[in-house]
């Protein structure tokens, strides 16, 4: 119990870095725009509100899933969704770009939310896209995942792929953001990953070396047997 509480902490490095976004989510100079013909062809729905809000919160339990299933993975995932924040945060303060919103008219539960988010969320912060970074290595980490119920496989993947579908279609993101967030979700995660193999080939090695088999001698000195000695 207290090994996966020392682990779990960890998450909190999350909304930890994300206290870095706030500040950059305002016009600071240039800003640029991605939109691209295909963006102008996508159209609003505001039933992807629910997939995009609760994705952090689902993220978390995932993440926690993995945790208990498979620890190497919940590191790498981790490692990976970290990293990615701050490059991301690194991007935005240098290259801030905007999408173009609709006028949200309903009053029903989506529009409202839609709206919320709108309201405290400004359209800087769009290249690459934190939503899509964060569900791809999700996605990718859940392919991966060992000793886990193919139900919840599928279901972590299905989510990852609807958060991703919903920074278009609620107008939070272009398809240069997706694609950007999945270049680096993607590419953080197999480095990471690497780095995982490599540490623990490393640590084989350094295992195999610390021991060694050193020959035993009788009264006369003829040896005759061997002992496995620890090197200090």
């Amino acid at each position: 119990m207290r090994s996966y509480l020392t682990s779990g902490i960890w998450m909190l490095l999350i909304p930890l870095i994300n206290l870095l976004y706030a500040p950059l989510n305002h016009v600071k100079g240039n800003v640029y725009s991605l939109i691209t013909v295909l963006d102008q062809h996508i159209p609003f729905i505001k039933y992807f509100i629910v997939p995009y809000l609760a994705w952090y919160l689902l993220m978390f339990v995932i993440l926690s899933w993995f945790m208990k299933r498979d620890h190497k993975l919940y590191i790498s995932s981790l490692a990976s969704i970290c990293v990615g924040l701050l490059l991301s945060f690194l991007v935005y303060a240098f290259f801030q770009t905007k999408v173009p919103r609709p006028v949200i008219m309903g009053q029903d539960l989506f529009s409202n939310l839609t709206r919320f988010l709108y309201g405290i969320d400004n359209p800087y912060n769009a290249f690459p896209s934190i939503h899509v970074m964060t569900a791809y290595i999700i996605f990718v980490a859940s392919s991966k995942a060992k000793g886990c119920g193919r139900k919840m496989v599928l279901a972590s993947q299905t989510l990852s792929v609807l958060v991703i579908l919903s920074t278009v279609f609620l107008k939070q993101h272009t398809l240069m953001d997706v694609a950007g967030g999945i270049f680096l979700g993607g590419s953080l995660f197999k480095a990471m990953t690497l780095i995982q193999r490599l540490n623990h080939k490393s640590l084989l090695k350094q295992a195999a070396k610390s021991f060694t088999l050193k020959p035993q001698e009788d009264k006369y000195g003829r040896g005759y047997a061997t002992k496995r000695v620890i090197q200090e």
